[in-house]
């Protein structure tokens, strides 16, 4: 209601400065700045009330109606301009779900004209999963946004869509539900991309793993017959071991999906952090890892950070060619940022990161030319992208490298 209130002001600013009307334009700027460090709500309350009665003292009420009436016009022809040019489905339905409003994009992407479904019931003429409909509307009716819901259309020629929604409930003066807005946006191409890449993965890892059983079985009869130490016995089972750890990690990445802050999972990064270090102090008894993490401190993240923070612990050792290696993990917050945030970083005394691996990591796109030596890296950078977080990288106090990764606290 705010901005929708300011934009009026802002329009009849405008129109009232193009009729030559610069004492009642002078005056409305008055009022506008005397609530200026209101609260928005407030602001939307009064604001509009106490233009009219500057424009009252200043013009007569014909004028007052037709500038009004201009700067209104304006405005519906604005969004009326940005609703047909929208190249996603924007519809609106009455509190009895029939449709009210049909735009161009949704004749493009259903297959119906406005004349055709106008005063239809949306569900009659659209839904294909009439469940997700009814919990869709039910939280509408209670004054809900809905952000971001999957959900199946039909089109005109009995195709089945799957779909995107974003609505927003329509009120009366006295607060009572008149209807909803409803966004939509085809995400068939991206449903089968997904169903055909899982399916891709599925089948490469159950190959792949099948042959390295194969593999390490031949292997192992082969070093009967070759001394325990025999050096490329062991870089064959090395080499197979990072074979089968490429499968692992491209299954977790086929778990990332894009998700928004409802979807994310709520995490405690101090009890997560305390068991993914005794892990790697475990698993690298020759190394030296100190830790100062929280006690208790909640980040909404992906449900896959864990093996975000892995990939960093581990690269820290993996790859650390010092006599001793040495890792700290410390942590940070920042209470000013808004909302807070908290940054662990993770500090070595290795040989540092190669500069495409710093790319990978860093970088906010793919492109063809970024090949990493493995999908760790990639894996960590979707998951905290994924998390609404930001990864850095810089030279540490040990003289190695330091990966920061920020995360967002959990507000209260």
């Amino acid at each position: 209601m705010a901005d929708h209130t300011e934009q009026l002001v802002g329009t009849l600013f405008r129109v009232l400065s193009e009729e030559g009307h610069t004492e009642a334009q002078r005056a409305l700027l008055s009022t506008y700045q005397r609530h200026a460090t209101a609260e928005r709500t407030e602001l939307a309350e009064s604001l509009f009330s106490e233009v009219v009665t500057a424009l009252d003292e200043q013009i007569d009420t014909q004028t007052q109606v037709e500038i009004l009436t201009s700067a209104v016009e304006r405005l519906l022809n604005r969004f009326t301009a940005v609703v047909e040019a929208a190249p996603v489905a924007i519809v609106a339905i009455d509190a009895d779900g029939c449709l009210q409003m049909w735009n161009d994009g949704a004749e493009r992407m259903f297959g119906w004209r406005d004349a055709e479904v106008s005063q239809q019931p949306y569900t009659q003429v659209l839904t294909e999963s009439p469940q997700t409909a009814e919990s869709v509307f039910s939280r509408l009716e209670n004054g809900e946004l809905v952000r971001g819901v999957d959900a199946q259309h039909t089109h005109k020629n009995g195709t089945v869509l799957d779909v995107r929604l974003w609505a927003a409930p329509i009120k009366t003066r006295v607060e009572e539900f008149d209807g909803s807005v409803l966004v939509i946006s085809d995400i068939s191409e991206q449903k089968q991309r997904e169903q055909r890449l899982a399916v891709l993965n599925r089948v490469l890892r159950h190959n792949i793993r099948n042959e390295i059983n194969v593999v390490r079985g031949h292997l192992e009869l082969l070093a009967e017959s070759r001394p325990g130490d025999d050096e490329h016995i062991q870089l064959m089972r090395e080499k197979l071991s990072n074979i089968e750890e490429l499968g692992d990690t491209a299954r977790r990445i086929e778990q990332i999906q894009d998700t928004t802050r409802e979807e994310r999972n709520t995490i405690d990064l101090g009890t997560m952090l305390r068991e993914r270090v005794e892990r790697l102090r475990a698993d690298s008894r020759g190394a030296q890892v100190s830790m100062d993490v929280p006690k208790s401190l909640f980040v909404v993240a992906d449900k896959l950070l864990p093996y975000a923070f892995d990939n960093v612990l581990d690269n820290a050792v993996e790859h650390n060619d010092s006599e001793v290696p040495t890792v700290e993990v410390d942590y940070a917050t920042d209470a000013d940022s808004s909302p807070s945030r908290v940054t662990v970083s993770v500090a070595d005394n290795g040989p540092g990161l190669p500069s495409m691996e710093r790319e990978v990591l860093t970088s906010e796109t793919e492109t063809p030319l970024k090949h990493s030596s493995g999908l760790g890296l990639w894996l960590t950078r979707w998951i905290v992208r994924n998390s609404d977080g930001s990864v850095t990288v810089r030279e540490s106090e040990l003289g190695g490298i330091c990966v920061s990764i920020s995360l967002k606290i959990q507000s209260r």
